[in-house]
């Protein structure tokens, strides 16, 4: 088990990037000394002078401000306060703390990192429709003069019955090097994976970082590399990071020396394991005693995630959206008695209270700005809570037939190099084939009967080989098999790789062969099949063969591969439940098993599916 930290109430945990010490510490603030509580907006001046107060004390603090604390800074956005008490949590929240602890522990609860104590899917409160009519306001608003970029948000709620210390250990696997922040504030808690800068103050430098134009990763390197480009060089991304920029740079020059705010970098794109995203850098000099009263007043919210001009937008934002934002697009950090202050702006972030948690995701509108494709980011910005794998596998692995040599062993080190390179391992294919013979030479030479072989490279670039005599049933009959009541994902680029990652096939074969079958059939998203926990799927219909493609979300099948390629009567094509039941003959196939038979009754589908064999 790893060294896991358990935060009581009161207490709060940075990682990631906002460490920028020694890799893998954090620093944990205990036992605060009280707690600063904003409930309402009739003096947030008061209680961020107050905050002051505590610095100048010498104390240190860490905690957040929420969105809506915005509205009380400026007099002509106080009357939107109204809503202000719908989210069930403070308007702000700091712990005061005699000092921080340097640690190289994360918070976490012992358990495994796959564990989801989730009460069904997370539920955004926003209809694709409805999504659509606000995109239409927004528009109205641009084209009058009273906007020209918003920064349209929803909500995501799901239930939680856990520990919030394992759902934050499970999100910090996929989102390692964001600003991460744990805060435990009693009756609630706030769990933010970051990755936007909103400022950072050393001495007197402070810096910002506004995060604008977003793309989704590839399925495969070079996809991804296009993606990449494609985000770097899209003017409508440029145009929206740059309006945000131009906004940042005037916020900050209301409290910098003058002369002093520039722009080091300007639409550079930076990866991370869901998407890639544009990022801008902009730094100044801050006047002397700048107070957090004249931060919060020149700099929250972030631009980012208003949109401008940020009065207007803000105003907006008030009568568009259904509920208040809460924590979400607020800002988390901390304060030391020594100037430095370090927050982010609060995306990618789950407020947790009384069993249920809730995540927002928004995206920037301007006046091109299509509903779908919009619609889709949100989505997208929520990838972290569905438990799709976020970063590379541990190990790649290939399973080959010994039969008095390696069948296909070229093919089975192409597909596993291939899946290095794009997977990021390293990979010599020189020790790996001299791996294969020294196996073959020491164990299965002298038995003297066919084997199944385990070629595995692991992410330390270790090599292991290991062999099994399977019996022979697995060869001479048919394959009884039944469909899935899970789906995969078409979009999952590990579909595309044979590796350690295969939880879900893994455990509804287990479930299968438990009640009395060989083999489960997945679909995805779209009801496509698509392959087996341990096979690739082909059907006979009117003389034709035919197999799903690559694009359903599957693994190239040395097998498979072999069959397109040396029959004129087979081809890819989409197929679904119903063809597998109208089909003159179903098979499986694998490199180790060949092509097998199989046999799939309709209560198989009904059974597993619950669904009509014609669907």
């Amino acid at each position: 088990m790893e060294d896991t930290l358990q935060l009581q109430p009161g207490d709060a945990w940075f990682g990631g990037a906002f460490h920028r010490g020694q890799a893998g510490e954090a620093l944990l603030f205990l036992d605060p000394v009280e707690t600063l509580v904003l409930h309402s907006g009739d003096d947030v001046e008061g209680y961020l002078a107050e905050l002051q107060d505590r610095l100048d004390q010498g104390f240190s603090l860490a905690g957040y401000a929420g969105y809506e604390m915005g509205y009380g800074l400026d007099p002509a956005l106080r009357p939107l306060f109204l809503r202000s008490q719908d989210t069930g949590v403070p308007l702000a929240w700091f712990g005061v703390y005699a000092h921080p602890r340097h640690i190289r522990q994360e918070p976490g609860d012992g358990q495994s990192v796959q564990d989801r104590p989730f009460s069904g899917l997370p539920r955004f409160d926003c209809s694709p429709e409805r999504y659509r009519e606000k995109i239409g306001l927004i528009r109205q608003a641009i084209g009058s003069g009273e906007v020209y970029q918003v920064n349209l948000t929803g909500r995501f709620t799901f239930g939680y019955s856990g520990n919030p210390h394992g759902l934050f250990r499970r999100l910090s696997r996929r989102q390692p090097d964001a600003y991460r922040a744990f805060l435990n504030c009693g009756d609630h808690q706030v769990l933010s994976f970051s990755p936007e800068l909103f400022f950072s103050v050393h001495g007197t430098c402070i810096e910002t970082a506004p995060m604008k134009g977003t793309s989704p990763r590839g399925m495969t390197a070079a996809e991804d590399i296009d993606y990449k480009s494609s985000l770097a060089a899209c003017s409508k991304n440029r145009a929206e990071n740059l309006m945000i920029v131009d906004l940042l740079r005037n916020d900050l020059g209301r409290i910098c020396e003058p002369g002093s705010v520039h722009v080091p970098e300007l639409f550079v794109t930076r990866s991370y394991p869901t998407l890639h995203q544009m990022i801008s850098t902009i730094r100044g000099r801050l006047r002397k005693d700048c107070t957090v009263l004249e931060l919060f007043k020149a700099l929250f919210p972030c631009g980012s995630v208003t949109g401008a001009p940020k009065i207007s937008a803000m105003r907006l934002i008030t009568r568009l959206e259904d509920s208040p934002r809460g924590v979400y697009t607020g800002a988390v950090g901390f304060m030391l008695p020594d100037g430095r202050k370090e927050f982010n702006v609060a995306i990618r972030t789950l407020t947790m209270r009384g069993g249920e948690a809730v995540y927002g995701a928004g995206s920037g509108i301007v006046w091109d700005s299509t509903a779908d494709k919009e619609y889709a980011e949100c989505r997208l910005k929520a990838e972290i809570l569905f438990d799709r794998p976020a970063s590379r596998p541990s190990e790649l692995f290939e399973t080959l037939l010994w039969n008095c040599r390696y069948v296909w062993r070229e093919m089975h080190l192409d597909r596993l190099c291939r899946s290095a390179s794009e997977l990021g391992f390293t990979c010599d294919r020189g020790a790996l084939e001299e791996a294969l013979e020294r196996h073959a030479s020491e164990k299965l030479v002298p038995c003297r009967q066919p084997a199944r072989v385990r070629l595995s490279l692991s992410g330390d670039n270790r090599i292991s080989v290991t062999s099994g005599f399977p019996g022979s049933r697995a060869f001479d009959s048919p394959v009884r098999v039944c469909l899935s009541p899970v789906t995969t994902d078409s979009s999952d680029i590990l579909l595309r790789h044979k590796s350690s990652q295969r939880r879900l096939y893994d455990s509804m074969l287990e479930d299968a062969v438990s009640q009395g079958f060989d083999e489960v059939i997945f679909c995805n998203e779209r009801n496509e099949v698509t392959e087996g926990a341990i096979s690739n799927i082909i059907v006979l219909k009117n003389g034709r063969y035919y197999t799903p493609p690559l694009s359903s979300g599957l693994l190239p099948g040395i097998y498979r591969h072999y069959f397109l390629s040396t029959r004129l009567n087979v081809r890819e094509k989409v197929l679904y439940p119903c063809d597998l039941f109208e089909a003159d003959a179903l098979y499986v196939c694998n490199s180790v098993r060949g092509l097998r038979r199989a046999l799939l009754q309709r209560s198989s589908l009904l059974r597993h599916r619950g669904v009509d064999p014609k669907s």
